[in-house]
Order: C-alpha cells, then structure tokens, then sequence
C-alpha cells in the first residue's frame, strides 16, 4: 500500500489548535519551547500506535478517542485553572467524588469559554477523520527523524537528572528539579509540554522507599533545628481553654465595624499578626491548611502528586499536634464541623491528630434530635440544623462540651466557601446595606459579604455562650484563614481590594492571623507568619513545656526574623519576596540572607514528604 496518513495530520493540527486555545483562554504564553516536545511526542507517540491497526475503523476510533480525551483534559484544565491557577493531575480526579449529593452547587461550576471554542472544532475534525475512507500507512523509516528528536528529549532528562551541583539551591533552582518534582506544572508545561506533562503525570507511579533511611534523614533534619526558648509570651494563658478557628475563606480585608462588628471587636482588641500569609497547597486547600494549623507541619507542594493530606496520609500518627499535647496534659479535646465526615476522609485523619470527640453534621441529624427541613419535623422538639450556617455549630458546644474541664475546641467553618451565588444568606442583606448604602458592588461581593455577616454571628454567638458558661475570661481564641477566595472571579476579587496580580499576586494571600482573650490590650506583631507557626506559637503562650522539637514552624514570640513559603517556591518575610527563578517583589532583599532561606524551607519541603511517607512519629514512638 502506498504511505498515507492524512486523518494522522487532522489529528496532530487538531491537538496542537487545541493547546493554543486553553493557553489564550486561561492567560498562559501560547507560543513556548513546550508546544516543540508537544508536537514531536504527539506525532511519534500517535503515529506509532496508529502503525498497528490493520482497518481503517479501529484506526478512525483509535484517532477520535485521541482527540477526545485531549479535548477532556484540556476543558477539565481551564475550569480548574480558573479556580485554582494551576493545570489538574491525575489526583485531581479523586476530587471528583466530591461532586455526589448535590456538591457541584458549591463550586458553582459552568461550561468554560474552551469548550464553546473547542465543541464545533472537535466536531469538524471529527468530521474530516471520518470522511477519510482511507487507512492511514506508515513506513517505520517515517519515523526516523522523529525518533532521532525523541532520543534527544530523553537523552535530555537523563542528562539533568544526573548533572552534578554546586549547592543544594542550585539544584532547586534547575531544570532536573522542575522535571523530577513538576513543582511548577504551568512551568513544566511550557518547558517540556503540556501533553507532555499530562502523560508522565497519568504514568508515574510511587517509588518503593527505603522507610529505615527515611526515618533517618527526618530525624538528622530535626536533630540540626534550634530548640525553643521561653520569652516573654510563654505561659501567659497556662490553664486556658483554648478554641482554634480555620475559618474557611475569611479574607480580613472586608472586616467592617457595622458588616463584621464582632470579628472587627477581637481584632481590635486582640493580637494580630499583619504579615501572615494563608499559602495555597492544592489540592485539598482547606485540609491541607488545617493540618498545617493543627501540627505545625509543612504541606506537600501543590504539584506533588500525593499533596492531598487528608486522602493520602489519614492513616498517619501526628502525636505532636495541638490537640494531642493538649490532651495529654490533661485537656479535653473537640473538633467539631457542620459538613460531611467524608469530605476529605476527615472522619479517619482528624482523630489522628489527638481530637477525642470529633462531630460532624451526620451525628447531628443521626441523633434524631436534629432534621434539615421543616418537612422532616416530627415533634416540636426538634431543632432544624443547617450545614451552611455557622451560626448553627453553637448546637455542638450545647451537645458534647464538658466547661468543667480545660477543653480545646477546633472549629472548621462553612458559611465563606464558594459559590458566591446562593441565595441562602439574602437575610443578612440588610447588615450589608447597613454597612454600605447605597453600593454597587458586584453579586459576587454582596453574596460574600453576607456569608462573612453569618461568620461573624456565629463569632457573637460563641462569645456569649462562652460567657453564660462563666469562661469567656479564662479562654484565648485563635482565628485563622485557610486561603484566599479562589472561588470568586479573579477580577471582581482583586478589583475591589484593589490588587494588582501582576506586580503583587502574593498580596493575594496576605492576611490575619488574629489572637484574642478579653485581657489583651491590642498589639500587631509584623513579623511574617503563616499556617504551619500557629500551634508552636499558641503552645508556647500555654504550656511552654510542650515538646517543640518536631515543628516546622515557629513560635512567633520567640524570633524577630520569620520566612513564609509558597507552594510555588516562592519565599517572604512579610516586606520583600524572592522566587524560585529569582525574580524579587517588595523591598530591596539581602540575597544572601534569602537565598539561604529559600534553600532551608525548600529543604522543609522535602523532609515533609519523608516524614508522611515513612509515618514518621509511629516509627519514632516505636524506637
């Protein structure tokens, strides 16, 4: 048979046409070394399995199954993009199943402008492929000259992974560090291609390790950090209670005296630390921050293939968090959330952390005390118990809180997150008015700033009942962010903070961490901060002799200097920024000085991995 491979070309216009596009529609550069390893895999990788079908039928499905789930991945990568600024991998996936029982009205997800563009494209070239009667053939020799380039890719990423470096920082900094981690996907993407990226990511598998070896790296990295010291802060609240708040997607920015008058009080009248940032660790933001908060432990890198703690290492032992020094001095400890115990395995990882009594909203309505709807009433008794409104978490302080014994409670939150088009919060439109007459603010900040007025009932609330309960004034209060407000259009968002992302993205992430007990006189703290420092900082405020030797973070009383990494290697200390491929925001840096941070908590990183995957602390038990 004569050579033929028309339907081939259709393909591999059409997979490059189809880069193009999601790389105009999510703002990435369009024209990049990357689309060259694209073209050159995709030709050799597609026409190579194209060679072995003997029919033009199987040839004609084996192409539009091709394009069809390029064409999936690229629309599944411009919606999660424009959430979370980052290109999927193959756990994002798993996040699918949090889609069941009506949660896609959470993430308000619509048809993205790609696939409006992509659907008559993908059609026509259907189309074309099917009206090709002929089977495509192809010589082995048609192959030459793109083997000869796909050896030279490989030869390649052969080459950086053993090329030797001068320092450690070196190597972060290289090309062998970005292929072997993919620590940047959108980089990744643009260097070696974005299908490219997607087919080494769906065949990576985790490497065998050696836990011994592990176990022993974690250790000579805890071994060579300082120990802590007692300052003027520790033990100032010894025998408090204490309540830890990860308040999902608070953004301090809108605190208001009329919209937030209770969050604007504590801040008013308590600690805050005006340089902590709420660093993003996709793909399991909020659980990720939250362990962050609870163990003074780093997240993975966002790219990381296992990055989401919560459904990767609940199985893990965390002896060392809060609430299990806590407890072993004596407190009891409570975690407590109004959403689903599955969401992010939390009903196996939260125990792990030392939380004796861990409630969601399934042991409210199990109880048959509690029901969703008016419809659902049986008896007057019964309490209507809404997952969305924080205001309603006050019904688990009335249900499982002992006040006659130090207690530490956790509360994860609700009401903030996404979308921001529900109408469930309308009755506090009246408070937004209240706070700004007459406005014109987009749907998107009037629903957000309605979802922040229930936030901060719920703040009311417990206050209140803290003082009927005559421990308002032996209790210290830490409320937290988890991250910014991702779900909400990028441009409404930084519109009107006024945030410009091109010279200030990180600005993005700036927020508070705010302290509060009624006998603190206002104070803000400057230094940089961040999730992983809050349990060492509030241990250190009640029990300074806590064991400090297995933190990542830092008590924030205890040092005048303090580093915040991003996922995206990205380092602050709260004034100047130095990134990864040393492009420097802010104020003038010492490069010494930051370069040698950079180097350490790239470092803490890495460790961090170590110690999830070796399970870490049970081994340290054992020995």
């Amino acid at each position: 048979m004569i050579k033929n491979y028309k339907s081939y070309l259709f393909v591999i216009l059409y997979l490059v046409l189809l880069r193009i596009i999601l790389n105009i529609t999510i703002g990435l550069s369009v024209f990049n070394f990357g689309i060259i390893f694209d073209i050159v895999l995709m030709m050799f990788w597609v026409g190579i399995i194209a060679f072995f079908f003997k029919k033009a039928l199987y040839q004609q499905i084996y192409y539009i199954l091709v394009m069809l789930i390029s064409t999936l991945f690229t629309i599944m990568d411009s919606v999660y993009y424009g959430y979370f600024s980052i290109i999927t991998s193959k756990t994002s996936l798993a996040g699918l199943k949090f889609l069941q029982s009506g949660q896609t009205l959470e993430y308000d997800i619509k048809i993205p402008l790609v696939a409006y563009l992509v659907a008559p494209l993908f059609i026509g070239f259907v189309y074309l492929i099917i009206s090709n009667k002929e089977r495509d053939v192809f010589r082995m020799k048609d192959f030459k000259y793109l083997s000869v380039v796909f050896v030279i890719q490989t030869a390649l990423f052969l080459f950086w992974g053993s090329h030797e470096f001068d320092t450690q920082l070196e190597y972060y900094r290289s090309d062998a560090y970005l292929f072997e981690t993919m620590h940047d996907r959108t980089l990744f993407s643009e260097r070696y291609g974005y299908y490219n990226y997607h087919l080494l990511d769906l065949v990576r598998f985790r490497v065998k390790t050696d836990t011994d070896e592990l176990v022993e790296e974690v250790t000579s990295y805890f071994d060579k950090l300082e120990t802590h010291t007692s300052n003027d802060m520790s033990d100032i609240y010894n025998g408090y209670n204490v309540i830890t708040i990860t308040a999902e997607t608070l953004d301090v920015r809108f605190v208001d005296e009329v919209l937030t008058p209770n969050l604007y009080m504590m801040m008013n009248n308590g600690y805050t630390f005006d340089n902590y940032f709420t660093p993003v660790f996709q793909q399991g933001a909020t659980c990720n921050s939250e362990y962050m908060g609870l163990s003074g432990l780093n997240a993975i890198s966002s790219n990381d293939w296992s990055n989401n703690i919560c459904d990767s290492y609940s199985g893990n032992s965390f002896p060392y968090s809060l609430p299990s020094q806590l407890q072993e001095i004596g407190y009891d400890t409570y975690y407590f959330h109004s959403g689903y115990e599955w969401f992010y395995n939390r009903e196996n990882m939260v125990p792990q952390y030392g939380f004796e009594t861990v409630k969601f909203q399934e042991d409210m309505y199990d109880s048959g005390k509690y029901i969703k709807t008016e419809e659902e009433r049986i008896n007057q008794a019964q309490i209507i118990f809404e997952e969305k409104f924080d205001s309603n978490m006050l019904y688990f302080f009335d249900e499982y809180v002992d006040y006659s014994n130090p207690f530490h409670v956790n509360l994860l939150t609700y009401s903030m997150h996404g979308a921001y088009n529900q109408s469930d919060f309308y009755p506090h439109e009246n408070q937004v008015e209240a706070a700004y007459p007459n406005n014109e603010f987009d749907e998107e900040i009037i629903s957000y700033m309605e979802k922040l007025v229930e936030f901060d009932d719920m703040l009311g609330d417990l206050l209140d009942k803290l003082e009927a309960e005559n421990v308002l004034d032996n209790t210290l209060i830490a409320i937290y962010p988890d991250h910014h407000i991702y779900m909400m259009k990028y441009k409404t968002y930084t519109e009107y903070l006024g945030i410009d992302l091109e010279e200030h993205s990180y600005e993005l992430h700036r927020q508070n961490l705010v302290l509060y007990a009624t006998n603190m006189e206002q104070t803000s703290f400057p230094i940089a901060s961040s999730t992983i420092d809050i349990t060492p900082t509030l241990l250190n405020m009640l029990d300074s002799n806590s064991d400090f030797r297995y933190f990542m973070g830092t008590d924030l009383f205890s040092t005048d200097v303090n580093f915040v990494i991003f996922s995206d290697l990205t380092i602050t200390d709260g004034n100047s920024f130095l990134t990864i491929r040393e492009k420097e925001y802010g104020d003038p840096i010492n490069k010494e000085l930051f370069e040698d941070a950079l180097s350490n908590e790239i470092e803490a990183l890495d460790i961090q991995k170590m110690l999830l995957n070796s399970d870490y602390f049970i081994h340290l038990e054992e020995d």
